[in-house]
């Protein structure tokens, strides 16, 4: 559970790095002897060091926030099998994330990937730690400072454990010595921790990190503190944790205000142009505005809470730190679909076989340009539901159209320009109904792009960066939101909602929809934060923690509902593709109320049977 070798070999780097730039005369540097052995006990000489492995903890984070070259990893592993999105779909194979059946069990890659993610972010703050006491600092601010980030970064971790595991091993010292014989926490016992850390976090950060972008401030510990809470009073059914979860989302929602107003690069009156498009964006809204790579880490924009910085000053050990690699992952295939049966005969014979396997010399005369968001494999696929049913009128309260969250070629694109000049359908949108539905594969990867994920146009992309052999629209820098207000109003309506306070509930949610322009809800319930997470959160937000803190029944029925696989209908089996999008059902229940411990682990853990499996897993 520890990288004792890693942090090792990076602290080794820090020392060395400090020894090149001394001012140590050539002659002393010559006459000085050298450690004969570098380890953790005598690797620290300065503050730099200690900085530089709690900032590596930071970049372990960071990693769950940018997917690799094929825009895969960690990224979309936060969501996929919930009720937002699921793994792409393989002829013949029944591994969706939401068939629990076929993809999940305790030698599965996902969850012990993040089990082995948090704890290395547990070792870097214990280290980073144990090691503030043995160097000197310009000041004990400073030194306060660092103390308060690791407890921030373990708290945060313990958090996500604790909601995904339940009860997990606790290591609150950082200890070379190899253990066999951890033993688990309960799940409540875990929460106190995070509760603990978290708070210890607060008391110390300032609200302003406007000068250390990346790194977490008041707002980020308060924001995370207020789940913990959340999530310890479900677990112990505790009033008075919800209403304090309450008390610390106010606080955030007050010092980080939602942007309602447009701002930033692309306002209307914009001066300028970038890769030959203007940067004035007449059509976009506060919601597009959000998530335009300059705005993200701006001094203008309010409700940015904490950031994870795209190619970060501070990211030494990955060069290409935090770029968007290419569109792979969020985006269709588009390229690769064919005409409808109906519309499959064109009167023009020249016609290409599909609506977008052709484009005019006016569209760029290429395949998968920027305006249809650039190359797509749709290796993570949101659900009908995220799609499409949960901002129609009867499920968004008569919002369609005007959620701004939602508007056509500014937030979301769910139909694409045939550029195809040969085609009857030459400059007209089109969507689902125009493609085959004959091939699973490939029809059941259609779905909308969101510009918060994926650029719309030239504007936004990396055009330095050559074309690599799956085209030039593929690279582009922009910073992530771990955390902003929007969702500390959630948080809040939950809170509020928990301790009885249903108005007061319904108010706090309903500011987020104002600013989105969507109808006001008289009164909600659990499903209305859940569902309005998923319209203000996609693609944003953890969705397996959010799920796995609450309820078990709160949580599984929106997977039997709306999960890409486990869907639950009354209709035949025939009928549930391609209408729905669905190619087969898990009808069995799921047996677990908390992800698998990994096997690994357990088997390692010789000396203790401490380290026991969830219910629910083989």
């Amino acid at each position: 559970m520890k990288t004792n070798k890693y942090i090792i070999g990076l602290a080794s780097l820090a020392l060395l790095s400090g020894a090149a730039t001394s001012c140590v005369s050539d002659k002393l540097f010559l006459e000085e002897q050298p450690k004969a052995l570098i380890t953790i006990a005598n690797a620290y000489d300065n503050s730099d060091q200690v900085v530089n492995t709690l900032l590596t903890g930071y970049y372990e984070f960071e990693e769950l926030f940018f997917p690799n070259d094929f825009g895969m990893g960690l990224a979309f592993n936060t969501t996929t099998g919930t009720d937002m999105t699921d793994n792409k779909y393989q002829l013949g194979v029944n591994s969706h994330m939401s068939n629990f059946a076929a993809a999940w069990s305790p030698t599965s890659s996902l969850p012990k990937s993040l089990w082995d993610k948090f704890y290395k972010v547990i070792s870097y703050a214990n280290l980073a730690d144990l090691k503030k006491d043995e160097v000197e600092w310009n000041s004990e601010a400073e030194k306060s400072r660092i103390a308060a980030e690791a407890a921030f970064l373990r708290g945060l971790s313990y958090l996500r454990l604790g909601e995904l595991f339940g009860g997990v091993p606790m290591v609150t010292t950082y200890d070379e010595a190899p253990n066999f014989a951890y033993e688990r926490s309960t799940r409540l016992e875990t929460y106190d921790q995070a509760v603990k850390d978290l708070k210890a976090a607060y008391d110390v950060l300032p609200w302003d990190i406007s000068a250390d972008y990346g790194r977490a401030g008041k707002g980020a510990a308060a924001m995370y503190l207020s789940e913990a809470l959340l999530a310890r009073g479900v677990e112990s059914n505790s009033n008075e944790d919800f209403k304090n979860a309450a008390i610390y989302a106010k606080e955030v929602t007050d010092h980080h205000p939602l942007m309602t107003e447009r701002f930033g690069v692309r306002i209307p009156g914009a001066a300028g142009s970038q890769n030959g498009i203007p940067n004035e964006f007449l059509e976009g809204n506060v919601m597009s505005d959000l998530f335009v790579a300059q705005n993200i880490v701006s001094p203008q924009n309010t409700e940015a809470v904490w950031i994870m910085v795209s190619a970060p000053n501070y990211s030494n050990y990955n060069a290409n730190g935090g770029r968007r690699n290419c569109t792979l992952g969020f985006t269709p295939a588009i390229q690769d679909y064919t005409w409808a049966a109906e519309y499959k005969h064109q009167s023009n014979p020249k016609a290409a076989a599909g609506p977008w396997k052709a484009f005019s010399a006016k569209y760029g005369g290429e395949v998968s340009p920027a305006s249809h968001g650039g190359t797509g494999w749709a290796q993570s696929t949101p659900t009908w539901y995220a799609s499409y049913t949960m901002w129609d009128n009867e499920h968004n309260n008569n919002s369609l159209g005007q959620d701004l969250r939602y508007i056509e070629d500014v937030t979301v694109i769910t139909e694409f320009l045939c550029c195809d000049e040969n085609s009857d359908f030459y400059e007209q949108k089109l969507g689902w109904d125009y493609i085959d539905h004959s091939t699973p594969e490939l029809s059941g990867t259609f779905f909308p792009i969101w510009y918060k994920e994926t650029p719309f146009s030239v504007w936004d992309y990396d055009m330095t960066q050559p074309a690599g052999w799956f085209g030039k629209y593929v690279s582009f820098y922009r910073s992530r939101y771990a955390a902003r207000s929007a969702e500390a109003f959630f948080l809040l309506a939950e809170a509020l909602l928990r301790s009885g306070d249903t108005a007061g509930a319904t108010a706090a949610l309903n500011k987020v929809r104002e600013r989105a322009h969507a109808n006001p809800f008289s009164t909600i319930t659990i499903d209305t934060i859940l569902d309005e997470r998923g319209r203000e959160l996609l693609y944003e937000e953890f969705r397996w923690a959010t799920f796995l803190r609450l309820k078990p029944e709160e949580w599984k029925k929106r997977i039997y509902d709306h999960g890409m696989y486990s869907a639950r209908t009354n209709a035949p089996a025939s009928e549930l593709y391609p209408n729905t999008r669905r190619w087969a059902e898990f009808t069995d229940e799921i047996q677990f109320d908390n992800w698998p411990i990994p096997y690994t682990y357990i088997e390692l853990n010789k000396g203790s049977d401490g380290l026991y499996q969830n219910p629910g897993w083989k």
